[in-house]
């Protein structure tokens, strides 16, 4: 699944804005945190009885909102029991009965433990072990509007008339508010599946139709009844009801054996936006199937844009659900930024039919075997698919960072991370398991080498499919290919948190000593901290090209460097680390940059020198005066991801810095203005044929950065063509560019207080902009984000009252307000006041799905940068019970204290350097 972050809603925010960009108590955080979590035990069911083989009818009612349902279960019986224990959640049984041999056994008695999200059926009399046992449930539940479960998802019909659709999020524990199961992904069982729905809706599943047909006593409903599904687990069972429309294409068989059908499902009148999705997925399932040794094991592969969607996708086996803007792509209207989002989360949802579906973790713990797994082979089928778009440079500059900057502090987590009931699962799909996961296994398949890696994981993959699997299975077969011992050192960076920073210092002429210790965003790391030696493939980059295959394997060793004293570790930053240089090493690496010599430091090896000189001035081990101007060697660069790891690290000093003395503030927007706008002025405005999609994003960012920092031409030829744009010329401003517009014009404009304010006027014509809903859902999102960087006070109050008004903005889409205003140094304040004032409110109408409760705390307050409001935001979580978003809130404190003391340590020097230029 595509999970927001935080949860993993962040994620996604990241992914389409790349330039938005005891458990309380820091920094005193419990060094045996693992340790804790495993002394608590799961909460699993009862092992009485093992279910083998589902037959589920159900009845959904669009209109009331409620679904009617029965459920025959065959069940395996281990021990002799006159009690069945089994997950429901809002589920009222209506009758239960039990048959084995030739008895009935009827429910004497049904008693939930909500708590546990349970109900135990206490039966007249006792069923033996090992026999066979059909269980026969009918119930009826709640097409909830909170997108979890068997839920409601709105939308307008062509009169303007909202209606409903019904679909399922079921990951990681829901498929229980559908109809009682047994939730657990190990607990793997097939599935016969019918839906009665009114005549005029499209019905989906898992599987292919195999019959329908009218009911007998009502002829406006019908009864679609699907294939039997494979063995799966619960969470990937699916069904979507609406007025669907589709298109359609085959894969080639080549690798599947037979063509598959592929489709793309959305409501009437947006078919079309779906092409470029659906070319991706028939290019993608030959990819996976030859790549994995394994055809595609479905008859079919149906992908459905939802309107109301939590996370981005959802892997449902043959049937993936996504948020509209991750599947719909307007070729004519949208964006670069959304061409290559859309492209990759379907081949990472795709990627998941064989990671996650045909071989499934055993439990919660081991999620990065689905996540991680299903990012770095995502990547790698999107590089397949789209070689200009050098996707593993791309990686090395967004996704690898998410997981370095998290895994950084104390409050985070190892990628194998116990967890022992539901509100604790939601809270690891976060940038550890997805990007922390992919990181590690690119470390490991560059390595061992791609193909060697692929054949340990064909390997997996025949030995387990149809079941589940383990981490230790997963090593076992990667060293059976490799001839080596792969779990030796794996385990030391799946099972540990954190990750090394290398400390170089010169130990001879021609040799350095490496040492490697945790690396923390405080800087202040203790004996408590320092508990893993990790397995560290250096990857020495020499001057004259070569690359030593060196490893660090103890706390500290020696190695040999080329006699002209020229090097870079981690080499095309394929490994997870960071690397601390002597100031003397940086200052030749900037000047081999400064001549633009390209031949020693690639693309790639750029972005990480900047990484790593960016993350150490944060931890203090850097100064910030030396990353400014390591900096300012870049103004002749022409690498957009170059420019985009630059601009990422300038706004995360300007944003920490911004209670800091206006002549400080205007002094770092100085730099980066210096930096950006004349790349904005060579670049232009203007799309010419004959340029890449690379060159595209750079305009895009050297615009959006040269105009947010007061480069007074590309404010004034922002607003020129805004108002152009607004006036009806969509010619003027290309859909790459108009949210890079919006931006800067709501940004800089300000209100007169006259009757015919420019600001107001351009604020609502860019709230028109979204409230049409005859535009692509990346433009309106576009324009949503961008009512939130005006800089007044009024409108700020307008832009929260529509967070909390579904009529104005999706619940899916209120994280985007909180995040883009706690990004903002107007709208921050004013943000945290109407979360505080609105907590209650809030908390209930999000307890259902609490990962998005968790969004909106982070949100709200990982933005500060002082230890006085530190203090205040404790204090109010203080009497709270915040288990169900512990980690988010312990991150986002835990990344104030980090900002804090980073601005507190270098706001003089950074001012004395400012006052100097």
């Amino acid at each position: 699944m595509n999970r927001s972050s935080s949860s993993y809603f962040k994620y996604f925010v990241w992914l389409l804005f790349p330039i938005f960009g005891a458990y309380l108590l820091y920094p005193y955080m419990m060094a045996s945190e693992q340790q804790q979590q495993q002394q608590q035990p799961r909460q699993v069911l009862p092992t009485n009885v093992k279910p083998n083989h589902y037959d589920l009818w159900l009845k959904p009612h669009l209109d009331t909102f409620v679904f009617e349902g029965r459920v025959k279960v065959n069940l395996d019986v281990i021990e002799s029991t006159r009690v069945i224990t089994l997950n429901t959640h809002e589920i009222k049984i209506l009758s239960a009965t039990l048959g084995y041999d030739d008895e009935t056994l009827s429910s004497a008695d049904i008693s939930y433990d909500p708590k546990k999200t349970t109900a135990s059926l206490t039966f007249s009399g006792t069923v033996p072990a090992h026999s066979q046992a059909l269980l026969d449930i009918t119930f009826e539940g709640i097409l909830n509007d909170q997108m979890t479960g068997f839920y409601r998802s709105s939308y307008k019909d062509d009169q303007g008339n909202t209606k409903y659709l019904a679909t399922t999020q079921f990951e990681p524990t829901d498929a229980r508010r559908a109809f009682p199961c047994w939730d657990e992904p190990s607990l793997k069982a097939t599935y016969d599946i019918t839906l009665a729905v009114p005549t005029e809706l499209t019905a989906l599943s898992n599987m292919n139709v195999i019959d329908e047909e009218k009911l007998k006593d009502d002829e406006k409903w019908k009864q679609v009844k699907y294939a039997t599904t494979p063995l799966m687990s619960t969470y990937l069972v699916a069904f979507v009801v609406g007025p669907f429309e589709y298109i359609e294409a085959f894969t080639t068989g080549k690798h599947n054996g037979n063509p598959i059908q592929t489709r793309v499902y959305t409501l009437p009148g947006s078919s079309e936006q779906g092409r470029l999705a659906l070319n991706v997925a028939v290019e993608a399932l030959e990819f996976f199937a030859e790549q994995f040794g394994e055809p595609y094991p479905l008859p079919k592969m149906d992908m459905v844009a939802i309107p109301d969607f939590e996370s981005g996708a959802m892997e449902n086996w043959g049937l993936v659900t996504y948020r509209n803007v991750y599947l719909l792509f307007d070729e004519k209207a949208s964006s670069i930024q959304f061409k290559k989002s859309t492209a990759y989360v379907v081949c990472h949802e795709l990627a998941h039919q064989w990671f996650g579906n045909l071989v499934t973790m055993q439990w919660w713990n081991e999620l990065y075997l689905n996540e991680a797994f299903a990012t770095w082979v995502g990547w790698l089928a999107v590089d397949h698919i789209y070689p200009e778009w050098d996707i593993w440079t791309s990686f090395v500059n967004e996704d690898m960072p998410r997981a370095l900057k998290l895994d950084a502090l104390r409050s985070s987590h190892a990628i194998e991370v116990d967890v022992a009931d539901a509100s604790e699962i939601h809270q690891i799909f976060d940038a550890i398991s997805y990007d922390k996961g992919a990181s590690v296994i690119r470390m490991l398949s560059s390595w061992l080498g791609v193909d060697t890696f692929l054949g340990g994981v064909r390997r997996y993959i025949q030995k387990h499919k149809w079941g589940n699997a383990s981490s230790n299975d997963l090593w076992n077969s990667l060293s059976e290919e490799a001839g080596m011992d792969v779990a030796k050192f794996m385990t030391l960076w799946t099972k540990h948190v954190g990750y090394p920073v290398l400390t170089i210092q010169p130990s001879g002429p021609d040799s350095i000593n490496v040492t490697q210790s945790r690396f923390l965003s405080t800087g202040d790391l203790n004996a408590q901290d320092e508990v893993t030696t990790w397995w560290v493939p250096l990857h020495m980059l020499c001057s004259d090209g070569d690359i030593k295959p060196y490893i660090l394997t103890e706390p500290s060793q020696t190695f040999q460097i080329p006699s002209d004293g020229l090097f870079k570790l981690n080499a095309g930053q394929t490994a997870l680390y960071r690397v601390h240089y002597p100031q003397a090493t940086i200052l030749r690496l900037a000047d081999q940059i400064k001549q633009q010599d390209q031949e020693l430091l690639g693309t790639a090896d750029r972005v990480g020198l900047i990484s790593d000189v960016g993350s150490l001035m944060v931890s203090g081990e850097q100064s910030t005066t030396a990353f400014l101007e390591l900096a300012r060697s870049f103004e002749h660069e022409k690498e957009y991801f170059v420019w985009s790891q630059l601009a990422s690290h300038m706004k995360s000093l300007i944003s920490a810095w911004y209670e800091q003395p206006k002549e400080v503030m205007d002094g770092l927007l100085s730099v980066r203005r210096e930096l950006f706008g004349p790349l904005a002025e060579r670049l232009g405005w203007d799309v010419r044929a004959n340029e890449n999609d690379l060159t595209n994003l750079l305009r895009v960012l050297a615009i959006s950065n040269a105009g947010l920092s007061k480069h007074e031409a590309t404010i004034q030829e922002a607003k020129k063509r805004f108002w152009a744009y607004v006036e009806g010329d969509n010619e003027v401003l290309h859909p790459n560019l108009r949210s890079t517009v919006f931006n800067i014009v709501l940004s800089e404009l300000t209100n007169n207080n006259g009757n015919d304010d420019e600001l107001t006027r351009a604020w609502e014509a860019v709230l028109t902009i979204y409230q049409d809903e005859s535009l692509s859902s990346d433009q309106r999102l576009m324009a949503l984000v961008a009512l939130g960087y005006t800089r007044d006070a009024a409108l700020i109050e307008r832009y929260l009252a529509m967070a909390s008004d579904e009529s104005q903005v999706r619940s899916q889409d209120v994280i985007y307000i909180y995040s883009r205003l706690g990004d903002s140094v107007e709208g921050r304040d004013r943000l945290y006041k109407y979360f505080v004032d609105n907590f209650d409110k809030l908390h209930v109408k999000f307890s259902k799905n609490i990962s998005m409760f968790g969004n909106i705390v982070q949100s709200t307050v990982q933005g500060y940068a002082s230890f006085d409001k530190l203090k205040v935001i404790k204090e109010f979580f203080k009497d709270k019970d915040t288990k169900e978003y512990a980690r988010p809130l312990q991150q986002s404190l835990e990344s104030i204290h980090v900002r804090a003391k980073w601005v507190e340590r270098d706001s003089d020097s950074v001012r004395t350097w400012i006052l100097s230029q």
